[in-house]
């Protein structure tokens, strides 16, 4: 799941040409510093990778140093969607 979510968010940066550099840092590079996204696109960003993989980030998951490269969120994407999709026990 990891190399298709990466390869979803590449997409995504790519259609709205953010990249610049080679291919292989663009994974590393942290996109924020790098101005790759406004404001609003943080919040249309983060509500389409939600919608797009059935998940919900938590306050901690912003504050996560991964947050901010396409490889450390892939990472949080899965993680997150391997906590969602357990089944919940009743207690």
């Amino acid at each position: 799941m990891r190399d298709e979510t990466c390869q979803w968010l590449t997409e995504w940066f790519s259609s709205r040409q953010k990249f610049s550099g080679e291919a292989a840092t663009r994974l590393q590079v942290n996109y924020f510093e790098a101005g790759w996204l406004t404001s609003l696109e943080v919040i249309e960003f983060i509500s389409q990778i939600e919608d797009k993989f059935g998940i919900q980030f938590s306050e901690d998951d912003f504050h996560d140093s991964r947050f901010a490269t396409i490889a450390g969120l892939a990472e949080l994407i899965a993680e997150r969607s391997a906590r969602e999709s357990r089944p919940r026990v009743s207690s």
